[in-house]
């Protein structure tokens, strides 16, 4: 048994309030590790820390609402159609791709009043990515999840929480880790969930940026947050169809200048020729706008999300200049 130093943060809920109240050493023994600290922090590092999350944390921002509220609760994720898949993966705690949303199941040792007292309230250095300040947001990540009896049931049916939790049981426990204000949280938590889409995009493009400044580059990123594709059909139904679309589009522009030279070297009925290149160079004009409108489309949709994302920085910011003045 490993020596059990002073904490220098209390628990956020009462001894007689926790939902586990297993020993430690059968905690240990559940999740595969002896029980001394060492073997802990892995076993918390493994199941809470989101690192590249935290190493991109500073452009966050404009892939996403800053705000550790911004999670939608679990029937609504129903309602938007979304499956809610279990998900061991800490990286992919309330990220959602499509029809999809991820979730990490609750580890039962987060509902023992023990180990936050003996492991993850011990803090020998305050840093901005300790034990005490993951833990804490990923049980707040709970608190806007499971807002209703409905989410309750819901997540049990999801295997996201143990079964032998009570819904009221639930909800006295978790209700003072809702009132935690993202400041005391780690840099992940003090956002909610995640578009699985942009996330990938912003790992390319920071990782591009950091390969041609290389003097920024505090640890390698991937080409990709998460990979999506794991198979080679899956590559080719992937992009057959933007494929499919300009090759479309190029073989109707083509048929169309085609069709128009034929008219032009035609002077059997002018009529006929008129009509005719007329009606090529109208295909060409729809072609083109069809491109054209799609490319004004994607653009303004991105400056508006953009727009909102710099309002919203700027409206983070304007309370630290106005203290500074």
């Amino acid at each position: 048994m490993a020596n059990r130093a002073t904490p220098n943060v209390s628990p956020l809920f009462l001894e007689n309030d926790q939902l586990n109240r297993d020993s430690i050493a059968n905690l240990a023994i559940r999740h595969g590790i002896r029980d001394t600290a060492a073997e802990w922090n892995d076993c918390f590092a493994s199941d809470l820390r989101t690192e590249i999350l935290d190493e991109i944390y500073p452009y966050l921002w404009l892939v996403a609402h800053k705000a550790g509220d911004h999670i939608d609760p679990l029937h609504k994720q129903l309602i938007k159609q979304r499956i809610i898949l279990a998900t061991e993966d800490p990286k992919l705690h309330l990220v959602w791709y499509y029809g999809t949303i991820y979730i990490k199941p609750l580890p039962d040792y987060l509902l023992n009043h023990a180990i936050w007292r003996n492991y993850i309230s011990i803090r020998p250095a305050l840093t901005r990515y300790d034990n005490y300040r993951t833990a804490l947001g990923f049980l707040r990540s709970y608190s806007f999840l499971i807002r209703h009896e409905s989410d309750f049931i819901i997540a049990q049916r999801a295997d996201l929480l143990p079964k032998y939790v009570s819904f009221q049981s639930f909800q006295k426990f978790i209700l003072p880790f809702r009132l935690v204000h993202d400041s005391n949280v780690s840099d992940r938590y003090q956002y909610g969930q995640f578009r699985l889409t942009r996330l990938n995009w912003a790992v390319r493009i920071i990782r591009f940026t950091r390969i041609i400044y290389p003097a920024h580059l505090k640890r390698p990123l991937p080409w990709s947050y998460q990979r999506l594709l794991w198979q080679t059909s899956q590559y080719i139904q992937y992009y057959a169809a933007p494929l499919f679309f300009i090759f479309a589009i190029l073989t109707l522009i083509l048929s169309s200048i085609q069709v128009g030279l034929a008219a032009l070297a035609d002077d059997s009925w002018d009529t006929f020729v008129r009509v005719s290149w007329g009606f090529s160079v109208a295909t060409i004009i729809f072609a083109v706008s069809i491109v054209t409108a799609t490319i004004i489309g994607v653009s303004v949709l991105l400056l508006f999300q953009w727009q909102f994302a710099i309002r919203m920085k700027w409206k983070e910011m304007r309370p630290v200049k106005d203290v500074e003045r």
